[in-house]
């Protein structure tokens, strides 16, 4: 039977221990900060995943570590628009996201979205493990029929039942070619279907999925125009500010998203190592805000930074949002 070669394979142990901590800080810098939990304790750990459609899913495995996914992580990656989804096979992953407090066992399926932040320590007596699924934001969510995940954790029948088939996914992927492994993101669709269907009690209340997904679509299209706004919004999408507002109060309001998704692109935007000194006041002007002191103020309050500090100190090195690029820049560290 043949092997996958699309198969990534990222270690500590395939590089010197002096060097494992800075290894392992890059190869994860896509999701997290990572630090360990201690001066004497080095960073060890290992990714092994494959591409299923426009999805990932493979086994890590950890030592104890700190994690953080803060603004600027969440800018320079370009996956604000996927969840984490970990099932937890050994030791221990707690933490806060977005005020939303877990912990997550052995046997627990946890959700994260990539384009909140949130702070977590793994622990482990030995070595921890997870199965972890990259999907894209919009088939996690029409799974979910619209509601945030972010912070979840299941339990029980749901997580045992996505956890033993995700299991049986990933043991089955590395014998397939790359197109039969595509359709497997299906596979994946349902079981999150009949996970978070019956978990779905439980669950945060519902907004309006179509709504979410219009106003995203309508974001996308419109996000350099600076009449934007939720005013605007509700006009073009026939609904009014409360339905609006429901349907993104997990996010804090639909102006705090159109504000963000200006921020990180214009992040993107600035610290991409390809992209010519363009000036700020032209950058603003392209990204939305209405002059570059608006911009400035913005992002400033944001980032922590100046833009003209982001661009000296920050040029990005992690790509476009697309699975397929982040497959690549994780093969960049495979032996």
């Amino acid at each position: 039977m043949s092997i996958n070669s699309a198969r990534i394979r990222v270690s500590t142990g395939s590089v010197a221990p002096a060097d494992a901590d800075d290894f392992w800080r890059d190869a994860t810098r896509p999701f997290f900060v990572t630090e360990p939990v201690g001066a004497d304790t080095p960073l060890e750990g290992s990714i092994s995943a494959l591409p299923i459609g426009t999805s990932l899913i493979g086994e890590t495995t950890f030592n104890a570590q700190k994690y953080t996914r803060n603004k600027i992580v969440i800018a320079e990656s370009g996956l604000d628009d996927q969840y984490m989804i970990q099932v937890v096979l050994d030791g221990q992953v707690s933490g806060d996201a977005e005020g939303v407090d877990f912990v997550a066992r052995p046997g627990d399926v946890t959700f994260f979205d990539l384009g909140r932040t949130w702070t977590a320590a793994a622990e482990a007596e030995a070595t921890g493990r997870t199965i972890t699924l990259l999907a894209p934001r919009s088939l996690v969510e029409a799974e979910s029929k619209g509601r945030s995940l972010h912070g979840t954790v299941l339990r029980g029948v749901p997580a045992y039942v996505l956890a033993q088939c995700l299991q049986s996914v990933v043991l089955a992927l590395p014998h397939l070619d790359p197109d039969a492994a595509a359709g497997y993101e299906d596979v994946v669709a349902s079981l999150l279907r009949v996970s978070l269907g019956i978990a779905e009690p439980d669950l945060l209340p519902r907004p309006d999925h179509s709504l979410r997904d219009r106003a995203y679509a309508y974001i996308a299209e419109h996000l350099s125009e600076t009449w934007l706004g939720p005013t605007t919004m509700c006009a073009a999408l026939s609904v009014s500010r409360a339905q609006l507002y429901r349907a993104f109060a997990s996010d804090g309001g639909i102006a705090l998203v159109i504000r963000r998704k200006r921020l990180e692109l214009v992040y993107r935007e600035l610290t991409r190592a390809e992209m010519p000194n363009e000036t700020i006041e032209a950058l603003a002007q392209r990204c939305g805000f209405t002059s570059k002191s608006q911009l400035a103020r913005a992002f400033k309050d944001f980032y922590g930074m100046t833009p003209s500090q982001a661009r000296t100190d920050g040029r990005r090195t992690i790509g476009d949002p697309s699975i397929s690029r982040l497959h690549r820049r994780l093969e960049f560290f495979s032996p």
